[in-house]
């Protein structure tokens, strides 16, 4: 397998983690409202992020020095960006079903 075909999995997923932490976040700031799977199966969906936010990381530290650098520091961010929406959402998610209900 060849460098260009192992990332593109790596980078659907950060694409796909990015849109996830912005939906979210939307609907805890802003109006809007989501699909049902994605409200009905909130603690799966949180579960699912962790671990792609994990594989991401642990991906960042064995190809750190493959990057290309002057893609490292959006690659980095990106990465920390996801790790603190997860916790964010994880810590909402705790309050609204422990507390609230």
């Amino acid at each position: 397998m060849t460098s260009s075909s192992s990332i593109r999995p790596l980078n659907v997923l950060f694409v796909t983690l990015v849109m996830l932490q912005v939906l979210f976040v939307l609907e805890l700031t802003a109006d809007v409202t989501l699909p049902a799977l994605l409200v009905k199966h909130r603690s799966g969906w949180l579960l699912a992020e962790f671990l792609g936010t994990a594989v991401l990381f642990v991906d960042m530290v064995v190809r750190f020095d493959e990057l290309h650098p002057s893609r490292k520091p959006f690659y980095l961010a990106g990465i920390a960006a996801c790790a603190m929406g997860w916790c964010f959402q994880f810590f909402v998610h705790y309050l609204d079903s422990a507390l609230m209900r």
